[in-house]
């Protein structure tokens, strides 16, 4: 099984349970185009204090971890909507309902109106690989593991390459308006 946490919320395992560790995930906030905060390269969460979240349902791992982060930072978190979904998240950041925390590795082409925004200190996940402690001696089950590490290695890559700002799926940067052309 494949499962996620965040630095500082560690997922518990029940006893006889192991990780194997994948990757690590860096996740950005999804701002609608027109934020006040939009065309800033990075943000600190205190930047966002009494900003209207959009987040995953109540009792999911993501939203727990956001309310506790936000909380941490002495914010009372302010959840307008919830969806499980990042397209439908992202529909409603651009539509200006609120921000959104925005994993790379969940990410898919950014669509016109959001804005990307990296975070400082970076919010890290954890992805693992979680199985049996007495399977490792099970010749598939170790195969399994070291072929979820190795398709890992390639997404990871893949999230460490998208940087912040607006994205196209090809993870290219699309100009903003106001930037100017490059000429070659």
């Amino acid at each position: 099984m494949v499962a996620q946490d965040w630095v500082n919320a560690p997922l518990a395992l029940p006893e006889g349970l192991v990780k194997a560790p994948l990757l690590d995930d860096v996740a950005d906030i999804a701002l609608p185009r027109r934020h006040r905060l939009a065309r800033r390269r990075t943000i600190a969460l205190d930047d966002l204090a009494g900003e209207p979240w959009i987040t995953w349902p109540s009792g999911s791992i993501c939203h727990d971890w956001l309310m506790q982060t936000l909380r941490r930072h002495g914010h009372d978190p302010i959840v307008r909507h919830t969806a499980l979904e990042y397209a439908t998240q992202l529909a409603l950041v651009v539509a200006g309902l609120g921000a959104s925390v925005l994993p790379r590795l969940g990410r898919g082409a950014v669509p016109a109106g959001v804005s990307v925004v990296g975070v400082t200190p970076a919010l890290h996940r954890h992805v693992y690989a979680i199985r049996r402690a007495d399977a490792s001696r099970r010749t598939a089950i170790t195969a399994a593991v070291e072929a979820f590490k190795l398709v890992a290695s390639t997404l990871g890559d893949r999230s460490a390459m998208l940087a912040v700002g607006r994205r196209s799926s090809s993870g290219r940067r699309r100009p903003r308006p106001g930037d100017r052309a490059r000429r070659g």
